[in-house]
């Protein structure tokens, strides 16, 4: 793997320094940008559209109105339930972590919790009798733009959705401090679509094309700040390996994806395995990459799998002398979820490091070397995987964790 250059990747990040978030001409312009990068290395590359619903606030608003009258920043959670022009007044309750002591009293109130609120919690309030929730976000020492609240989707399959906002946690301390009694909520949104996109490339194998295994990576950003950590680093990865495997192409095929839209669900993977219904059956393993490149930190590996993948890639992982973490048989919160879902054994590599999430998150957390030892870490995984004369695991996934991403799905 000589041919792997962390500065190269490095340039790679520096070309997307601006916010990708899905269904915007953010994330169209970083699209074309990978397209012309695989043009540049000879590769022929796709752009596969698909639609996605999303959301447009007309109105969100709260105001204390007893013991004082004061207004504050909320940002309404997405796909949550309206509530009338006027808004809907109601007496105020801090419910802490909604257990169930702290929820007896709910009923007809405005219920404030530490969130984010999820569809597990959404039942929890709605079975309480709120009229509508309110969440926290942040921490006490945040200044300047850090005390905006956090934009989260509503996830639950509800017909009926309580209408919620998140808040920032400075915002919360005053409303528990100062003993607020009744407030007035206006939470307005519109339902619309959007449209974002998958980049593919593959490189066919030499006398086993017929097996895949796929290398991917989002490439979406949260609309908080540019992601470089999370995730064109990951994205740089794939692009790198993309480069290598094209002049040294290994018997079994290599699809090499970034997805769109994970930061919205898993959007962009999920639309690729639906669009790519009829070859799955020729998938044996996805090789995920979702947050890397930061100069301090430790590499993981997390496996969705059964016996023997885990430690199967701990073995290759050391013939490369480059540290990793075996984090083994768990689901991910990334892409890897959808394969694995659909029964294709999948992992996600990633590394710790700061800034996820946040206006934070820029190329001054990405460091060239960091990016060159897991392009090689998992560049060696891949080219191994891609070339023994029989492919060493089975195409299943454990029942116990086909049941997690149920669970983990539905949420």
């Amino acid at each position: 793997m000589e041919q792997i250059s962390g500065e190269r990747q490095y340039d790679f990040v520096s070309k997307f320094q601006y916010i990708r978030e899905a269904g915007t001409s953010g994330e169209l312009q970083a699209a074309e940008t990978i397209l012309a990068e695989l043009e540049a290395i000879g590769v022929s590359g796709r752009m596969e559209e698909f639609s996605f619903p999303a959301f447009e606030m007309e109105a969100q608003e709260l105001t204390v109105l007893e013991p004082y009258e004061k207004s504050y920043e909320i940002a309404g959670y997405g796909f949550c339930g309206n509530t009338p022009r006027e808004g809907i007044e109601a007496p105020f309750l801090y419910a802490e972590n909604g257990d169930d002591i702290s929820l007896a009293g709910a009923r007809g109130k405005i219920v404030l919790v530490n969130g984010p609120v999820q569809a597990e919690m959404h039942q929890k309030l709605t079975r309480a009798g709120a009229l509508a929730f309110l969440s926290i976000y942040g921490s006490p020492v945040d200044e300047g733009e850090d005390l905006r609240p956090y934009v989260y989707r509503l996830r639950c399959g509800e017909e009926k959705r309580l209408p919620g906002a998140c808040l920032h946690c400075r915002t919360a301390q005053e409303l528990v401090s100062r003993k607020t009694g009744r407030v007035r909520l206006t939470l307005r949104q519109r339902e619309t679509e959007r449209t974002s996109r998958n980049i593919c490339a593959r490189i066919e194998g030499t006398d086993k094309k017929e097996e895949i295994l796929s290398l991917t990576a989002h490439y979406d950003s949260v609309p908080a700040g540019p992601g470089a950590y999370d995730n064109l680093s990951g994205s740089a990865i794939i692009m790198e390996l993309c480069r290598y495997f094209k002049k040294n192409p290994p018997r079994r095929t290599l699809e090499f994806i970034w997805f769109g839209a994970e930061e919205k669900g898993l959007l962009g993977s999920q639309a690729y395995i639906a669009q790519h219904e009829e070859e799955l059956c020729r998938h044996r393993f996805n090789m995920n990459v979702d947050l890397a490149g930061q100069l301090v930190g430790g590499n993981a590996f997390g496996i969705t799998a059964e016996d023997p993948v885990g430690p199967m890639l701990g073995m290759l992982a050391a013939e490369t002398g480059i540290g990793v973490t075996i984090l083994d048989k768990r689901i991910w919160g990334s892409d890897s979820n959808t394969f694995a879902y659909h029964g294709i054994p999948a992992m996600t590599m990633n590394r710790d490091g700061y800034g996820m999430h946040t206006r934070h998150d820029t190329i001054a957390l990405i460091s060239p070397w960091s990016l060159e030892r897991s392009a090689r870490l998992l560049g060696h995984v891949a080219e191994r995987l891609g070339n023994m004369e029989v492919f060493p695991f089975q195409r299943s996934v454990p029942e116990n964790l086909r049941e997690q991403l149920e669970k983990w799905f539905r949420r």
